[in-house]
């Protein structure tokens, strides 16, 4: 499977978030099981507002008991 080229734009919007220390990590609510879930997210600045932008959720187990990885 390749990986799809808007997830290719999100990583590098990602790294440069990430240069300019635009990035945290925030504790949200799963909305289909109401469960805190950890979510790392880019932070735009807009004038004196902070807007979060999900971009990833962190594991809560293991990964290596729920992914296998490419050959």
């Amino acid at each position: 499977m390749a990986i799809a080229k808007g997830h290719g734009t999100n990583f590098e919007t990602l790294r440069k978030a990430f240069a300019s220390d635009d990035v945290c990590l925030l504790e949200c609510t799963e909305k289909a099981t109401g469960k805190p879930v950890v979510v790392l997210c880019m932070v735009n600045r807009v004038g004196d507002e902070r807007v979060f932008v999900p971009v990833a959720r962190m594991f809560s187990g293991n990964p290596y008991d729920e992914l296998i990885p490419p050959k």
